[in-house]
């Protein structure tokens, strides 16, 4: 089992872990619907995808991803996931610089609305600056222009009016009507292929200062060692901006499809003890389709629910 130090540090404080997993990234509806309702029904407590708008041939591309793959766009990936589903929380990661923060604040208010409230939304500035360009949005200031999304849109689920000028953002006097009953988890990702997943220091302040909580980038999963070590300087950021540390979500991943059988107890228990909130079962790659995806739930479970 994985000893670095920092789990001994929070061993004591790890607090109940909720298991998710990743929607995998079937182009096939049917599939979609089967793959959900049996997450559900197996009683897995989030359900997480990401999304590409407008995918480019960007020149950082991962030479084992298509931007050809059937990425789909997270709101309306959300809806389809609320409509199937009773219980499990929705946690879709969005490309938040795609969009204006208005819009995204109405979709966001809306997906929770018609969810029952099950919507923790996780943003991030998007790693492939091409499609960034490409939607209207400068990748140059994309780091800045999501902190302003992310404190309008907290207003805008707030205020019964807004008007805000800041440096990228300037709205007067509107209002998103419903609002949502209770605050909106916003949760942020962060770090990129060449870093192996590991956010850059610039991030994790951002992330330390202003989101409820870290959600990990895929090819950080594969690197556990340097995964703890951004928990662990994450904690330390958050608790040097004056917030409680304890209350920062930690969701940590685990390859499903990359790990070992053998090997995921160990995996789901290192995280556990570093005091993660979610563990996500990565399988976004959805080998051999929605029924053998389901099996690998079903065999997760069995092996990992005293876990839970």
């Amino acid at each position: 089992m994985t000893t670095h130090p920092f789990i001994a540090e929070v061993d004591e404080v790890s607090s109940p872990l909720r298991v998710g997993g990743d929607l995998p990234y079937f182009g096939a509806r049917q599939e979609l619907h089967d793959y959900v309702q049996a997450f559900e029904e197996l009683g897995y407590q989030h359900l997480a995808f990401g999304e590409h708008v407008l995918p480019a041939r960007a020149p950082n591309w991962p030479s084992d991803l298509s931007p050809c793959d059937p990425w789909h766009e997270a709101f309306t990936h959300a809806a389809f996931v609320a409509a199937l589903t009773s219980r499990v929380e929705i946690a879709p990661s969005v490309l938040l610089p795609l969009r204006s923060a208005g819009m995204a604040a109405k979709q966001a208010a809306e997906i929770d609305l018609f969810s029952g409230g099950r919507l923790r939304l996780c943003v991030s500035v998007g790693w492939n600056r091409e499609e960034v360009r490409a939607l209207g949005a400068d990748p140059a200031t994309r780091g800045r222009l999501l902190e302003e999304q992310v404190k309008v849109m907290r207003l805008l689920w707030t205020e019964p009016f807004l008007t805000y000028r800041g440096e990228l953002i300037e709205i007067e006097d509107v209002a998103v009507n419903p609002r949502p009953e209770k605050p909106i988890p916003v949760w942020m990702g962060g770090g990129d292929f060449e870093g192996g997943g590991v956010p850059r220091p610039v991030v994790l302040d951002r992330m330390a200062r202003i989101a409820d909580g870290f959600r990990m980038f895929g090819p950080l999963m594969r690197n556990v060692d340097a995964g703890l070590e951004v928990v662990r300087r994450l904690r330390e950021l958050v608790e040097k901006h004056g917030r409680d540390p304890g209350r920062f979500g930690i969701e940590a991943r685990v390859p499903l499809q990359l790990l070992p059988e053998g090997d995921w107890v160990e995996r789901v228990e290192t995280w556990r003890r570093a005091g993660a909130s979610h563990i996500t079962l990565s399988n976004r790659r959805g080998v051999g389709g929605a029924d053998a995806e389901i099996a690998r739930l079903t065999r997760f479970r069995e092996l990992t629910r005293g876990l839970w």
